[in-house]
């Protein structure tokens, strides 16, 4: 399968490096005038209103430039996965810091739905992959209280109270986001196909006649989701791998992190194994 146009288009190669341009020396203009202000200010004598603020409206400028071609491109490419690296290369940015931007926003608004059910698809079977984080997830959460109230008595000061409290209930937004993220997008059996995904940052369909083999494995290693060098993808959940999907030929799938590869097995965690294995046998017997 050949990879997204995404990834090969040329045609705006010149526009893009003038994108560059223009971003960076937005942002190094701003950032190096901010310094000279506040070294100034540091050394003696105020600014007019003006002049402080002159330097944040070009950095405001370049990250609205940045933020509009990053939409722009989702637009375009349809994933977040191909299209932030489109993106980074156009703006002369790390893809790094792109994902995690979007990651973190993901999380944010994960965290709305953090009380909702998952919802039943029209089509199909939900498979969820996510209990096994569950106890951790509370158990987390269940600390960073504690730690809150801890500081709050062992800290005498207002402000690093403040700003203590702010910072760990910003960890708990984010980390609750996440794990709303995996529950709230389980696997899905068609009947023409197999989705398997994770949060926000992962997902991939899998069409019934493309699979060799699907059965259960042992839990393996590694934590992190990964192709290794014989394009095998694992999808951990904690570490914890209990299928295996065997295919005939490469398929292309797309993840946030390291956007698209082809892969020809897959290592992905579900909360009832033998559900899902009954499931897709059911439909491939059909």
């Amino acid at each position: 399968m050949a990879i997204s146009s995404c990834y090969t288009d040329d045609m705006q190669e010149k526009h893009g490096f003038q994108m560059k341009i223009l971003f960076r020396s937005l942002m190094l203009t701003g950032i190096f005038f901010e310094l000279v202000i506040v070294l100034a200010s540091v050394i003696g004598g105020g600014f007019p209103l003006q002049v402080v603020t002159f330097p944040l409206v070009l950095i405001l400028v370049a990250l609205g430039l940045l933020f509009s071609g990053m939409i722009r491109d989702r637009l375009a490419c349809d994933s977040w996965a191909s299209s932030l690296s489109k993106t980074a290369r156009r703006f002369g940015v790390p893809r790094r810091a792109l994902v995690l931007l979007v990651s973190e926003i993901y999380s944010i608004t994960s965290f709305a739905r953090v009380f909702n059910r998952v919802k039943p698809v029209q089509v199909g079977e939900i498979h969820t992959g996510y209990k096994n984080l569950r106890t951790v997830v509370f158990l987390i959460v269940g600390l960073v209280v504690v730690e809150i109230v801890v500081v709050h008595l062992a800290i005498t000061s207002e402000i690093w109270r403040i700003v203590l409290f702010v910072s760990s209930l910003y960890a708990l937004v984010l980390l609750l986001g996440f794990y709303t993220s995996i529950r709230m997008n389980p696997h899905v059996v068609e009947s023409d196909s197999l989705k398997i995904r994770h949060g926000i940052r992962f997902s991939c369909v899998i069409p019934w006649e493309q699979v060799r083999s699907l059965k259960g494995v042992g839990a393996g290693q590694g934590g992190d989701i990964f192709v290794n060098e014989d394009n095998e993808l694992r999808v951990p959940v904690l570490s914890e791998v209990n299928l295996r999907l065997e295919l005939h030929s490469t398929v292309v799938i797309e993840d946030l992190y390291f956007g698209e590869a082809e892969i020809t097995a897959v290592d992905f965690y579900c909360d009832d194994k033998k559900a899902l294995l009954d499931s897709a046998k059911q439909v491939l017997d059909q």
